[in-house]
């Protein structure tokens, strides 16, 4: 494994497995990554800090209050600078802070601060690990999108046999691998500098009368994600929305609409001058036919509403694209690859984020999102489930290998 670029955050708990988080250091080193260990006083108790910072060359973060070598305070700068948060072993009590957002020490402090992937090895009694509270915790975190490497069954250290050893140090290193697959070193973030992206967010609302309208599930958090990443790696960005459950990023230009024409319009307006449009909004396929100025009433048992279609904006883009490279999702409840490959043909995308909305942890409104990209090329990837940034990151990583004609 080749982790060569890469910074990592390895977070070091109390718990008995902590030897193996040694050997962990030293394969990640070795592998070329640049690891900063940040441990929590229980873990000194085990293994001195000097073994550490030998092993990473780094020296090892241990209060909030240690003087950095600059301005900025120590764990925001590791903070910043990385691609990674490991905490090998997770003990229950690292994880119940970060299920509540607990900071009360330099390494959940970094766990609040990081904007980068979190992977978790627990390691504990087996009835400790399965104590609901422990898994409501597991659970929650799980939902917003932090990785776990599940613990192993064996001989446990307090004289137990059962779940809760700390899994192979290969099997970690994997689950590492796995995740910075799918994230750009923080290094080379700079890779959209002087690149116009629109993205769009969000769902349009197609009004009936003044009182109702037909809409759909889409939360925006997904768009959001990719413009804040691509602004954070130089693009230009313009976030055109529609109806959200969430604040826009701060600081990126926002235009927000209301119907799907209204959508179409301003997407129109601005495609000549565009070099990515990322369709991640909702637009609604159909709209009634007419509005009514005013409230309808009951008078009957039911209601015929009829509706026209609304223009498709994805496939008049890829109509009309010359330059551009145009991404689309593809939002499905059955044949996913199937229906995927037929809009990615029928629409002239370059990139199809295919999703089962279904599938838990991957739908409408969840923080975290389990997606496939295909493109022209026929090459077909699955992302493991990550949190909305993260599936933002890798979107875009996608985006500029296409536009450079790599892999």
């Amino acid at each position: 494994m080749e982790f060569r670029d890469r910074t990592i955050i390895l977070g070091v708990t109390g718990g008995i497995a902590i030897h193996k988080s040694l050997d962990l250091a030293s394969q990640l080193v070795k592998s070329g990554a640049s690891v900063h260990v940040a441990m929590t006083e229980n873990a000194t108790r085990l293994v001195q800090p000097l073994q550490f910072q030998v092993i990473s060359r780094n020296s090892v973060l241990l209060n909030l209050f240690d003087a950095g070598t600059d301005w900025k305070p120590p764990h925001i700068d590791l903070a910043d600078r990385a691609d990674l948060l490991a905490i090998v072993p997770a003990t229950a009590n690292i994880i119940g802070k970060l299920a509540n957002g607990i900071a009360d020490d330099a390494l959940s402090t970094v766990a609040v601060s990081v904007h980068c992937p979190i992977l978790l090895a627990p390691a504990m009694n087996g009835h400790m690990y399965q104590n609901p509270f422990v898994q409501r915790n597991v659970d929650l975190l799980k939902t917003h999108g932090v990785h776990f490497i599940e613990p192993a069954s064996g001989d446990l250290a307090c004289g137990y046999e059962g779940i809760g050893r700390l899994n192979t140090v290969e099997t970690i290193l994997q689950g590492i691998s796995d995740i910075l697959s799918t994230v750009t070193p923080r290094e080379k973030t700079q890779d959209l500098e002087g690149t116009r992206i629109v993205v769009t967010a969000g769902a349009t609302r197609e009004h009936i009368d003044p009182v109702r309208f037909i809409t759909n599930r889409s939360s925006g958090k997904m768009g959001y994600a990719i413009a804040e990443a691509a602004t954070e790696r130089g693009a230009e960005v313009r976030l055109i929305s529609g109806t959200a459950t969430v604040h826009p990023p701060v600081g990126i230009m926002t235009q927000h609409v209301e119907t799907t024409l209204d959508m179409y319009d301003a997407l129109l307006e601005v495609f000549n001058e565009t070099d990515i449009v990322i369709m991640a909004g909702a637009p609604a396929d159909y709209r009634p036919s007419e509005y009514t100025p005013h409230k309808i009433k009951k008078s009957a048992d039911t209601l015929t509403l009829p509706l026209e279609r609304n223009p498709d904006i994805a496939q008049t883009l890829g109509e009309q694209k010359t330059h551009q490279t145009l991404v689309c999702f593809a939002a499905e409840t059955n044949d996913l690859l199937e229906n995927a490959k037929k809009k990615l043909i029928r629409k002239n995308c370059d990139l199809i984020v295919a999703n089962d909305i279904l599938e838990e942890g991957a739908g409408f409104q969840s923080d975290t999102n389990i997606v496939t990209l295909l493109d022209r090329d026929g090459t077909c990837k699955q992302l493991p489930r990550s949190s909305k940034r993260g599936v933002a990151d890798a979107i875009l990583t996608k985006v500029v290998s296409l536009r450079k004609g790599t892999k």
